[in-house]
């Protein structure tokens, strides 16, 4: 890898688009260093220093790494060795800044900054409370009694918040007719049964101590009533992260609310499945009931598919939005329509007309004097906004402050100037860095700015103040109409997040000559378009943890990667990068294997760059190995110190081999998907999908600005095309939206929709109604019977599921595979197209795979290097082909369409004839770790088992296995593969002195025929395990006869594991 400045965030996209030719070949055996991984480097604390910060930027260099992304977290306090630690943002400080820009320069690497000390989000003590994120607050008193009326309106404040930093403005004071039963408190049931021994009582009526700890899957059934008079119109339940964090993104959580009469009839007044939520959700949930005249008693059902943590269980008479905190913008969760359009009395709603404004009635200071219009009760807000607490973290004490406001770019202005732009400015000017990164989004939501009711007149058209209740759970004049208010006011709030902070950030670090990558916020944490805000990013960004796991940040459902890679291909992005291999599990066991395996399927998804986390910054140049990950448990350890360390470079060159063949060309995809004009969260990433076809998302801002149809394909500028846009659920819909359809059906495109539930919006009036109706009527006239229509030149199927639109439609699918599962997803650009595919997660593959695709068919093998003659056969527009994939292996099927191919026959014994490598072996281990210098061993076995002493035993490193084998005759047009069977976990293999290849994932086999020669050869495998077994070892071991050091490793008295050669080795000819 040549030196020299990386300042290119991404190939360019006459780059990726080029034709295929040789270049791709000499590319994809050592790939530019563009495409190499970029791994984040760590501060933590105090625990910095000059000498570690050139040790550790030269093993990134050595290691095939291009790239840092550099962040000042915090964990803990000083590590042993480190007398003074380093604080952040003094001189001392931004002098080794300075040195990380230089150190970065002059090694080749690109420097990339995060936008804040700690790594989220955007924030620090430059942040007064008045420029920080903003949330909209409110105190409720009822009037009741004399016309003439004085109150003290309390001051909102959560907790015993100090009113200094809470920073209260008062906005307005609002009253109105308190609606039938909202009486601000819960119902009390009584008479609670049930046949499960659980303590329901407590939980109904609010006296539980703690929660009550529901295991595994279950149902429960819940009898109670309720005094006479009193009516259920809302149910209330915690938050569904207390639910318990794993399944926040798959609740599993069904819940059924049955009026029971005297005479036995049964009344469901509530039937819902709790929505999808997010890791950062602490909002309770509300969902509408129907209301039932005086049942006898009640029914509560509730069923579970995971353990549940159920805290308090609320019924309200009062008629509240259903799942109002969601769709005012609170929190993300998905939507919930199933009680949508409860039957309640219209008394149970706030009466729009009747909101009075009666903020000249109060002294500013929360004093009301008002004379009541009439003698009913009355119910005064007192509005205001607040400092919603947010601080950026976990970062060194003197740089956390508050989160800057996210909502005005003033808040962006403040951060940029005060850490990236100051940096830059200053310790950077000389060794400026390249990049800006924001990672992941968490510091919950915003739901208010100074200006917001301007900034929502001027782009709705209408006042946002008579609609204020509404984002407080009112229902304001009707369920129908309020849900519409609401789709404009998360509109709203999408459009601040992306303009005022996305987009400001990006201008501003492009002024400073920086490109910028963002990590997910939307479908992630924060209740906007998933996909709208990276359009403003230079590469958009996700990320992916280890190991796999079900339900938690092991699962596909836990982060939003579909919606990034979609983000890039629509808006012409020619890069998906992605945090790597993110862990709670640190074991300091992690194999590469394991991470290829987890890569895979995320590059199956999309993902083309990974950034490793991660390189923590280790001081220390003399002192105890391995060091540290991230001073926790957190991460996978990418370290100097690591014993697989000198063998990075190939890991990061199959990773870059695998990554330049995902950002050459474009993705091939069939079917969009789009989201809608209604969209809350991302749809979960494990909805069912016709086999053999791939989609990307799409959202309103590219629907109705960046496609076209040519041909009977929907276009992007870009070049991407996509044969059908899918449109799932009758949604509302934009008039613009609807508008659109019509305008892709008449150019000629296939699209799968059935006409809309009504207008997604209040804009427009009553005007803004008819011209719905009219656009409907142009799309869908009288086509509502399923089947399929011709609509100028395109075609519009009806009351379809995608599977049945794909096969009326007779669309081929892209892939047909076997009953096993396979990774795949496919790219082209001019004369070639090629298949990515690879393994099932920890499983393997064996079969005929079949591509919808002609041409010179080659298997190229991102872990050599190697290009060979694919087993192919051609029929009917397909191309077939034989794989057989073990775990964590993956392949480029690569149809040329016209050029010579490079490759080469697939290496293959050819006499049948095999030698067993029985030994003896020498075995020889470095000193001072406890292990003989030689031993002669007879039989393989992990080092745990040889007769080596319980220090021996517990090795960790490199050990060298050598052995004689005799060979009477070469034949010269044979393969002589060496299977090395079961090694733990890295063998670098020499014959008769010369390398032969390092192995580090199965097959451990490897082609020596090139290296042998008649008579006796010598064979030498240098076997390299992980550092657990020496951890566990020292973990017993008294702190002063430890020989390593970690903050967090394997306890002591940890079951040592398999490390070494554990064969059978043979020679296959």
């Amino acid at each position: 890898m040549a030196s020299g400045h990386i300042t290119d965030i991404a190939p360019l996209p006459q780059e990726v688009q080029a034709p295929f030719g040789p270049q791709d070949a000499a590319n994809f055996v050592q790939p530019p260093r563009l495409y190499w991984p970029e791994t984040w480097f760590h501060f933590i604390g105090g625990n910095v220093s000059r000498e570690g910060i050139t040790a550790d930027m030269k093993a990134i260099k050595q290691a095939g790494i291009s790239g840092i992304q550099w962040f000042h977290g915090n964990f803990g306090g000083l590590w042993p060795g480190i007398q003074d630690g380093v604080k952040a943002l003094t001189p001392e400080w931004e002098n080794l800044v300075a040195y990380v820009g230089q150190q970065a320069d002059s090694l080749g690497l690109r420097l990339t900054l995060q936008t804040c000390p700690g790594w989220a989000m955007a924030g620090g003590p430059w942040i007064k409370p008045g420029n920080a994120m903003r949330h909209l607050a409110w105190s409720r008193t009822d009037l009741d009694g004399s016309r003439q009326t004085t109150a003290s309106l309390t001051l909102p404040l959560p907790g015993n918040a100090s009113p200094d930093w809470r920073n209260w403005q008062d906005m307005c004071v609002l009253a109105f007719p308190t609606p039938q039963g909202d009486t601000g408190e819960p119902l009390k049931p009584q008479d609670v049964q049930s046949a499960d021994g659980i303590d329901w009582q407590a939980a109904l009526t609010g006296t539980l101590q703690g929660q009550l700890d529901l295991p595994g899957t279950g149902t429960h059934t819940i009898r109670f009533t309720l005094p006479e008079g009193d009516t259920i119109r809302t149910v209330k339940l915690p938050p569904v992260e207390s639910f318990g964090r794993r399944w926040v993104y798959q609740p599993g959580v069904c819940l059924t609310l049955v009026a029971c009469q005297a005479g036995g009839q049964r009344d469901t007044l509530l039937s819902a499945e709790v929505p999808m939520s997010n890791w950062q959700d602490i909002m309770p949930l509300e969902l509408a009931c129907h209301e039932a005249p005086h049942p006898a008693h009640y029914e509560l059902t509730i069923t579970h598919q995971h353990e549940l943590k159920m805290r308090s269980i609320q019924f309200l008479s009062a008629a509240h939005k259903n799942h109002w905190r969601a769709e005012a913008g609170w929190t993300l969760m998905a939507r919930e329509t199933s009680q949508e359009h409860t039957r309640q009395s219209p008394t149970a709603f706030l009466t729009q007309g009747e909101v009075r404004d009666i903020t000249a009635h109060t002294d500013g200071h929360g004093h009301l004097c008002w004379t009541l219009p009439d003698g009913r009760k009355w119910t005064v807000l007192r509005i205001g906004h607040i400092n919603t607490g947010a601080k950026n973290g976990p970062a060194p004490a003197e740089a956390t402050g508050w989160e800057c406001n996210k909502l005005d770019s003033t808040g962006a202005d403040i951060q940029f100037a005060h850490y990236v732009g100051h940096l830059m400015q200053g310790p950077l000017a000389a060794h400026p860095a390249a990049g800006m990164l924001m990672d992941s989004w968490e510091c919950l939501t915003q739901t208010w700015t100074p200006g917001m009711e301007q900034e929502f007149e001027q782009r709705t058209g209408y006042a946002l103040r008579p609609w204020l209740p509404a984002l407080m759970g009112y229902v304001v004049g009707d369920q129908e109409r309020t849900s519409r208010f609401l789709l404009d006011w998360r509109r709203v709030l999408t459009r601040l997040y992306c303009d005022h902070f996305f987009r400001r950030m990006t201008q501003l670090a492009h002024r400073q000559g920086m490109k910028v990558q963002y990590e997910t916020a939307g479908g992630d944490v924060v209740p906007m378009d998933p996909m709208e805000y990276y359009k403003y990013a230079d590469v958009p960004m996700c990320e992916f943890w280890q190991p796999f796991e079900q339900g938690f940040v092991g699962d596909v459902d836990f982060k939003p990667v579909r919606p990034t890679a979609s983000a890039a291909h629509l808006y012409g992005k020619t890069r998906v990068a992605a945090e790597a291999f993110t862990s709670f599990q640190l074991t300091w066991d992690e194999h590469w294997q394991m991470l290829r395996d987890v890569a895979n399927f995320y590059m199956a998804e999309g993902v083309t760059h990974p950034v490793f986390h991660t390189y923590t910054h280790n001081p220390h140049t003399h002192f105890l190995p391995p060091g540290t990950s991230f001073g926790s448990t957190i991460g996978t350890p990418f370290l100097r110190q690591q014993t697989w360390w000198p063998h990075m470079g190939e890991f990061t060159r199959c990773l870059a081999r695998t990554g330049y063949m995902l950002e050459r060309g474009v993705p091939v995809t069939d079917v969009l998907w789009y989201l809608g004009d209604e969209a809350m969260h991302r749809p979960s990433q494990h909805a069912p999908f016709p086999q053999g076809f791939r989609y990307d998302y799409c959202n309103t801002d590219v629907l109705t600005h960046r496609l076209t149809v040519s041909g009977g394909l929907l276009h992007t500028p870009e070049g991407l095309t996509y044969r059908m846009l899918w449109i799932p659920d009758r949604q509302r819909m934009l008039t613009s939206t609807v508008e659109h359809i019509h305008s892709l059906l008449r150019q000629g495109a296939l699209v799968v929709a059935s006409a809309p539930s009504g207008p997604a919006t209040l804009m427009g009036g009553k005007q803004g109604e008819k011209a719905f109706r009219q656009a409907v009527r142009r799309v869908w006239g009288k086509r509502h019977k399923p089947g399929l229509y011709r609509v100028g030149k395109g075609t519009l199927a009806v009351g379809m599921s995608i599977q049945e639109a794909l096969e009326a439609t007779r669309m081929q699918p892209d892939v047909q595979l076997p009953d096993s599962p396979l990774l795949w997803l496919h790219r082209r650009t001019q004369d070639a197209d090629w298949y990515f595919v690879a393994a099932p997660p920890q499983g393997t593959f064996r079969g005929q795979v079949r591509f919808r695709c002609q041409g010179t068919a080659e298997e190229w093998n991102p872990v050599n290097g190697r290009i060979w003659q694919a087993d192919a056969t051609q029929a009917d527009g397909y191309t077939s082909v034989s794989l057989d994939l073990r775990q964590a292996e993956s392949r480029f099927i690569v149809f040329r369409h016209r050029g010579t191919s490079p490759a080469q026959p697939r290496p293959a014994a050819r006499c049948g004839q095999e030698i067993h490598i029985t030994g003896p072996w020498h075995l020889s281990f470095p000193q001072g770790w406890g292990a003989p210098d030689s031993l002669l061993v007879t039989e393989l076995k992990p080092w745990k088992d040889l007769p080596l002493g319980p220090e021996g035993r517990s090795f960790s490193g490199t050990a060298t296995y050598t052995t004689t084998l005799h060979i009477d005759k070469v034949y010269g047009q044979t393969s002589y593969l060496l299977h090395l069977g079961r090694v733990d976990m890295i063998a670098e293999v020499l014959v008769n002195g010369h390398p032969a290849e390092v192995l580090w994932t199965e097959p451990y086999t490897t082609e020596v025929g090139h290296l042998l020669h008649e008579g006796d050869n010598t064979l030498t495998v240098r076997v390299t395990s992980t550092w657990f077994n020496r951890l566990a070892h020292d973990a017993s071991l008294p702190e002063a006869d430890r020989k390593t050091w970690t903050i967090s490793g394997p306890a002591a008295g940890a079951p040592l594991r398999d490390s070494g050669l554990m064969g059978p080795v043979t020679l296959e000819y």
